[in-house]
């Protein structure tokens, strides 16, 4: 489970950490791992054993288990979804062996998931018409969904940064052309349109996290105020210790660190760190962490003169 978060919401300190171990090519593929443990690199095939569990075991169980759950709440399935299942961990062993094993798990396990309601649940009719314009839309999202949580992860474990904004974009835009141009010649256009807007919207919201910001946003409030009114030290707290995916900076971090900058700096360092992994709070780290440590240092000079 550890590795599963790390994978969604850490992967560029997952990528450090691999380093750390030992493997040099974190995002490798599980030919080159095996061949790092076949030459004393211990780390690399137990990275391979725990990320196949993941994807054999985990990602089938965790599917059956949310199939079972809408089948419970009235939700139609088309017959066949756990068979759907192992076909998705199949497929992510092929990915595994030819782009890379991050790439494998994580498409694997989240298209296991997705396929529920994208394939299954919309063939079933449980939004409207197969060919519909509401199944077309289901489909792009869950489309979207699978290649915009993954772009990111994928990208940071094999870098060790997260990719640019204008490679995401890029990304959205060949997620959407894609089955823009298989559904137009297999069903119509209308459905097509909808699987492509929705595919683009979808993928953009997920590459970008943006559901997680209003999080990120509340928790870094109410981090920066508990510290301020209270004393308590809250730095710790901070959203972008916990997540290296973070497009759009996390307001009160700044004021946050000059709080904790005086009393603390080993700590605002750590944080400094973290920010350099976040795309949207680079610019809030150590350029920001040398200004306020040459500013607290002249301060504390100037003190006992004063």
């Amino acid at each position: 489970m550890k590795l599963l978060l790390l994978l969604l919401f850490r992967p560029v300190d997952l990528h450090y950490r691999l380093r750390a171990a030992g493997i040099l090519v974190p995002g490798g593929r599980i030919g080159q791992l095996w061949k790092e443990q076949a030459d004393g690199g211990r780390a690399a095939g137990l990275y391979v054993r725990r990320m196949l569990l993941l994807l054999v075991v985990g990602s089938p169980l965790a599917t059956a288990l949310v199939g079972l759950g809408l089948y419970c709440v009235g939700i139609p399935l088309r017959g066949g979804w756990a068979v759907s299942a192992l076909c998705c961990s199949a497929v992510g062993l092929a990915l595994a062996q030819v782009s890379g094993l991050a790439a494998g798990v994580l498409l694997g396990s989240l298209a296991s998931l997705s396929i529920l309601v994208g394939l299954h649940a919309t063939a079933a009719g449980a939004f409207g018409p197969v060919e519909g314009g509401s199944a077309g839309v289901v489909v792009g999202v869950c489309l979207g969904m699978v290649s915009g949580l993954s772009v990111g992860s994928i990208a940071s474990i094999s870098i060790g940064r997260g990719p640019s904004v204008w490679r995401v974009q890029m990304a959205a835009i060949v997620t959407s052309v894609v089955p823009m141009l298989v559904w137009s010649r297999l069903v119509n256009m209308s459905f097509a349109g909808a699987v492509a807007a929705s595919a683009l919207v979808a993928f953009l919201v997920s590459a970008f996290r943006l559901p997680l910001y209003a999080l990120e946003v509340l928790a870094s409030a109410v981090a920066y105020a508990v510290e301020r009114w209270t004393g308590l030290p809250t730095l710790h707290w901070v959203p972008v210790r916990h997540h290296n995916l973070s497009y759009l900076p996390h307001p009160f971090l700044s004021r946050h660190l000059a709080l904790a900058v005086r009393s603390r700096p080993a700590e605002v360092l750590a944080v400094a760190d973290a920010c350099l992994r976040s795309p949207g709070n680079i610019v809030v780290g150590w350029p920001w962490v040398v200004q306020a440590l040459e500013r607290s240092a002249g301060e504390g000079a100037s003190g006992p003169r004063s």
